[in-house]
């Protein structure tokens, strides 16, 4: 790989004696990994080495395009980079949180904080990008998260609406991306010696919306996939200039990764994977905003008639519609309305005359055992359905097809066949 001769010069004056393991890296191959689904309950297979500061994570043997398989589609897991693991792991999730992921796209990080909540809490996933949020809300769904809101909408109007809600804030800052030059050589060639500066004036403005986000108390992770200070330390210490009430939080500790003084840099030379920075922060004070919650609905007659059907336990959710669609708000949901809102909760079906259609997001979400009807299918057949074909088989009206206990999708039993309701825009070729 022909490395840009400023960043040469740049990664020479950051590392110095280090600098030629550094470059040695180039000559390898970039590392491949997976990180399990909490949700699902996927073993992968005993080659997959462990990524240690990720307990859910894994490297994949090269060669493997794990993409390919019918499980990455039931959202058993989700490709993700080893090194991009580590900056949701900072961020100290658990059960419970109200959590932004203020620069989402395209889901590894949210679904990754999604699984650390365990349903419990709210992940407001938001993408500045239109046809990256649709990426995101894809992810999202895909990997069966029933508490998450996906918004598309810039970090200034998120912060007007919320204020200091959240108790933690993930920044994955859009960054130069020198981390990733030896997986993504548009990386390179897109890169110039004034990109960092650049970068730096939309970190600061990122991070002065997130810091509006933050409650006191709470937890900030900022993070780049790029190597140099002006984007990294540079634009840390320019916000804790700005910002008396953060400070680098010390006690920052990820196994496998050296961390120093809240911050860390991963390089390929020193850990398994690509360039990645972060600092996690401390936002002292007592600031915290209370918003009202997003009105429900109190019942829908076709949805619990669909229920009934299809549902071994038709427990009441809390139900919400938008035109002609309806959805399960989980509880805690703030008051969304006035944003530009892609998802709220999970998509349960579209309402049509005298009957719910569920949506694919619905059987995405149901745990093994929830479905009236379950078929268990062989990886075969779950390539022919995700290719839109029929199946032969008995199942009475609406049933979730699995494969390793994972959800597929719908299907409908009807004459000693099951009909096909993958969806047409998702169906491989």
């Amino acid at each position: 790989m022909k490395l840009p001769e400023a960043f040469i010069r740049q990664m020479q004056g950051e590392l110095g004696a280090q600098a030629p393991a550094f470059f040695s890296t180039y000559e390898e191959e970039g590392m491949a990994g997976l990180r399990v689904s909490l949700r699902r309950g996927w073993t992968p297979p005993e080659d997959f080495a462990p990524v240690p500061w990720c307990p859910a994570g894994f490297y994949v043997p090269q060669g493997l395009r794990m993409g390919k398989e019918p499980l990455h589609a039931a959202g058993a897991y989700y490709l993700q980079e080893p090194s991009a693991m580590a900056p949701a792991a900072a961020l100290g999730v658990r059960p419970g949180l109200r959590v932004l992921d203020l620069c989402a796209a395209p889901g590894g990080k949210s679904t990754q904080i999604a699984d650390l909540l365990g349903g419990q809490g709210i992940l407001v996933a938001n993408e500045i990008h239109p046809a990256r949020a649709r990426i995101l809300l894809e992810n999202v769904e895909r990997m069966g998260v029933p508490n998450a809101v996906v918004c598309n909408e810039t970090p200034a109007r998120i912060a007007a609406h919320f204020g200091p809600w959240f108790d933690a804030v993930l920044v994955d800052a859009p960054c130069s991306g020198e981390g990733m030059f030896r997986r993504d050589p548009e990386a390179v060639a897109q890169w110039s010696a004034e990109a960092p500066a650049r970068c730096h004036e939309r970190q600061m403005e990122i991070l002065e919306d997130a810091a509006r986000c933050l409650r006191g108390g709470g937890t900030l992770v900022y993070s780049t996939c790029t190597f140099n200070r002006v984007e990294n330390e540079g634009t840390i210490e320019a916000f804790l200039r700005r910002h008396p009430e953060f400070s680098l939080d010390p006690e920052l500790a990820l196994p496998g990764i050296p961390c120093q003084g809240g911050m860390a840099h991963l390089y390929p030379h020193q850990v398994r994977g690509e360039g990645h920075f972060l600092a996690r922060l401390r936002k002292r004070g007592e600031e915290r905003a209370e918003l009202a919650e997003l009105p429900v609905d109190t019942g829908e007659a076709r949805w619990e008639a669909f229920a009934r059907e299809a549902l071994r336990e038709a427990a009441p959710r809390r139900l919400r519609a938008q035109g002609e669609w309806l959805y399960a708000i989980p509880e805690g949901m703030p008051d969304v309305r006035g944003l530009n809102v892609l998802r709220a909760g999970v998509q349960l079906g579209r309402l049509a005359k005298g009957r719910l259609e569920p949506a694919h997001a619905l059987a995405l979400s149901l745990a093994p055992g929830e479905a009236q009807e379950e078929r268990e299918v062989s990886r075969e057949e779950a390539l022919r359905y995700l290719g839109g074909e029929v199946l032969e088989g008995e199942m009475r009206g609406w049933g979730v097809l699995r494969c390793q206990r994972c959800a597929l999708g719908w299907g409908k039993g009807s004459g000693g066949q099951i009909k096909n309701h993958y969806p047409k825009g998702l169906r491989w070729r």
